[in-house]
């Protein structure tokens, strides 16, 4: 979610809540009130990853498009890597040499045919083309791009044959299989709302009744709205709610 929405939520939050009017001496029906007005929540996924590149490189290959579905270890784009398969291929045949100078400079040592000096260099030497080569590995395994997880293509912004642009996310996937509510409320509402607290998550897309319950408080509260980030998890299935949707959340009462 992006920070001017979550500033939209605290302000509208804030707004629902500002009706109540403060009565001296009736703090705890103040409470019972406000419990009983419903909370906007939004459903986040908890598995979510916008991927990106530096590699020079075209696409070879899409495995899924927009809205399908995956699961973990699926190829999702392939880019053509012939140009880093030659190279590294080069780095492993400069490796295999410096380390057939550098056991032959080992041997020689033993017959005091050379000196320490002259191994030490053999050694530096193959240590750099190793770890050379080892790069350039970890360069290929980048041309293949795993699914990290069961979800589903949020935005696929590349077509095949085309060269992603360095470092600027590509791909969007989101997991479907956790998810998480975000949900703003005031903040004095933490002298009886706590973690494990459950409560009723309307989902106005799906219009259905889900049961969710309070897994973690925000680490701050919002010193200009007085009011609070609440991250729950949903307690029952929720096949059909899918990241994004919004609903409605009630509590029960402070006093149960």
């Amino acid at each position: 979610m992006h920070l001017s929405f979550k500033r939209v939520i605290f302000v509208a939050a804030a707004a629902s809540f500002a009706v109540l009017p403060a009565r001296a001496g009736s703090d705890n029906a103040t409470l019972l009130e406000e419990a009983d007005l419903p909370v906007r929540g939004v459903v986040k996924a908890i598995d979510q990853a916008a991927l990106s590149t530096d590699l020079n490189a075209r696409v070879s290959k899409i495995g899924f498009r927009e809205g399908q579905a995956f699961k973990k270890g699926d190829l999702l784009v392939a880019f053509d890597c012939e140009r880093y398969k030659a190279e590294a291929q080069s780095a492993d045949a400069n490796y295999r040499e410096m380390r057939l100078t550098l056991d032959s400079n080992e041997h020689l040592e033993k017959l005091s045919a050379v000196g320490k000096h002259d191994v030490g260099i053999s050694k530096a030497r193959a240590d750099k083309a190793q770890a050379e080569a080892q790069g350039l590995q970890s360069r290929l395994a980048q041309c293949e791009v795993m699914a990290p997880f069961d979800g589903r293509v949020s935005e696929l912004s590349v077509n095949l044959h085309e060269q992603p642009q360095p470092n600027k996310p590509y791909l969007v996937i989101v997991g479907y299989g956790r998810l998480e509510i975000e949900l703003i409320v005031p903040s004095h509402w933490l002298s009886w709302l706590k973690p494990g607290a459950e409560f009723q998550f309307n989902v106005d897309e799906t219009k259905k009744i889900y049961h969710a319950r309070v897994d973690r408080i925000g680490a701050a509260v919002d010193a200009v709205s007085q009011m609070v980030k609440l991250i729950a998890i949903f307690d029952t299935a929720a096949d059909s709610v899918l990241p994004g949707m919004s609903g409605a959340a009630r509590f029960a009462s402070p006093n149960g």
